[in-house]
């Protein structure tokens, strides 16, 4: 994988105060979660690191780079996402801690104010640089929509246990991390 350097512009727009995204070169305006979206990424993320064990990282907003072929580039944070080792380069992040890569699992928190096209086009944007799965949770229905690298999209209920495809042995417990808060 070739290394393609980050216009200064960009890296300027996304590491200074107030951290934003960039989506196909457009800066998306901050939404401000309400408590419970970071209550749940930190279940989701601890449920998903205690699974990933030596196979991969887990990381909440970590910001992943993309630049398509016509020049533009996207700057997105998921709010929890699961990279193996085995698909950046030399089987570990490169030391700029900038991934170039999709995340092979992106969770998505629906925030306040968060518009269906934005969120539709960071799901495009997760699938087409290489996710094989996108979590879209909506946090105060318990809705959860899984849009997979072969294009399908199924919604579910965030209740219960039930396995993630393709990760093999990898199952969330959705009432673990609902519990206590209530919708």
């Amino acid at each position: 994988m070739v290394s393609t350097p980050i216009p200064g512009w960009l890296a300027k727009l996304d590491e200074e105060p107030p951290y934003i995204e960039v989506l196909d070169g457009e800066q998306l305006p901050d939404v401000s979660p309400y408590k419970v979206h970071g209550r749940l990424a930190v279940r989701i993320s601890a449920q998903l690191d205690e699974w990933a064990g030596d196979k991969g990282s887990v990381s909440v907003e970590v910001r992943f780079y993309f630049l398509r072929p016509d020049g533009r580039w996207s700057s997105l944070l998921p709010d929890v996402d699961y990279t193996s080792y085995a698909r950046v380069p030399n089987g570990r992040e490169d030391a700029s801690q900038r991934p170039r890569v999709a995340p092979d699992l992106a969770v998505e928190i629906l925030s306040p104010g968060e518009r269906p096209g934005r969120m539709k086009r960071k799901v495009a944007t997760y699938l087409e640089f290489g996710a094989s799965l996108v979590l879209v949770l909506h946090p105060l229905k318990r809705r959860i929509a899984l849009h997979r690298a072969d294009g399908t999209v199924e919604e579910r209920d965030a209740r219960g246990i039930w396995p993630l495809e393709p990760f093999t042995g990898l199952a969330l417990d959705w009432d673990k991390v609902y519990r206590g808060i209530d919708v």
